[in-house]
């Protein structure tokens, strides 16, 4: 028969470690999360200014043609 003796000490630090895995993973996903918001962000005013300047679109054609929701267009206009 094997005996075990309760180590609340290694218990806690069991615990403590096991919450620090999932906060740093939670941490990761959020982050990969707000990269790609990001780059998202960042690739779409690259693609209106390069409307607006190879087809001499303005900036509210560009966003139309790249069919930018009216409720999303402003956050690009202050950007540019």
């Amino acid at each position: 028969m094997v005996s075990f003796k309760w180590d609340p000490e290694l218990a806690m630090k069991v615990r403590m470690e096991e919450a620090r895995e999932d906060g740093l993973e939670q941490g990761r996903t959020e982050g990969r999360a707000e990269g790609h918001k990001e780059g998202v962000f960042k690739t779409t005013l690259a693609s209106i200014r390069n409307l607006m300047d190879t087809l001499h679109l303005t900036m509210q054609q560009a966003m139309d043609a790249l069919k930018i929701p009216p409720s999303e267009q402003e956050k690009y206009a202050s950007q540019l």
